[in-house]
């Protein structure tokens, strides 16, 4: 089980004490020492059985939560942008891209953000970031919950998170795993 903490968040407030004070629910806070994996995702120094991971946007905040099992997870406010188009044609593999460009324009904008957040949820589970290449993680269209390709051979599952209309998430596990959403 995978719990996902949900909070309120403002630009520039750093993510950290919210962190702190979740996984401290988990370990003894005295026990929490964070550190940097080679790319810079953060890990417990002496609980490398625990696996977190953190994203922001808007006015929101996500933090999921595992034990033995890695983890990535991913939001973002969903707004109109100028060059989505170009984004899609830079970060998405051509079978993503045809399937974007042959839908309807009132759906562009949320299949977007839910494929952003998918792959997003991956490469930071995997602990690469958007370094890994966006374009090599293909979602399969059809079931956007399982990937064509992925760098390395690897094998993630994705789901949706259903946080609120002007919001798109997802989290991101090597296998397919239950969730608990709890908002504080």
């Amino acid at each position: 089980m995978i719990d996902i903490w949900q909070s309120d968040w403002q630009p520039k407030q750093s993510s950290e004490p919210f962190l702190r004070q979740v996984l401290a629910r988990y370990i003894p806070e005295n026990d929490l020492v964070l550190e940097r994996g080679e790319f810079g995702k953060p890990t417990l120094r002496d609980f490398p059985e625990w696996h977190f991971n953190v994203s922001h946007s808007g006015e929101k905040m996500l933090l999921a939560i595992s034990y033995e099992m890695p983890v990535g997870i991913d939001i973002e406010h969903i707004k109109p942008r100028r060059s989505l188009a170009d984004l899609v044609k830079k970060c998405f593999a051509p079978s993503e891209q045809t399937y974007w460009f042959d839908l309807p324009e009132n759906e562009k904008l949320v299949v977007f953000y839910d494929f952003w957040t998918r792959k997003e949820a991956v490469v930071k589970g995997i602990g690469r970031g958007i370094a890994l290449g966006l374009n090599r993680c293909e979602i399969d269209v059809n079931q956007p919950n399982h990937f064509l390709n992925l760098p390395n051979n690897e094998n993630w599952f994705t789901q949706k998170i259903d946080i609120s209309a002007d919001y798109c998430a997802a989290i991101a596990t090597p296998q397919i795993a239950d969730f608990q959403l709890k908002i504080r």
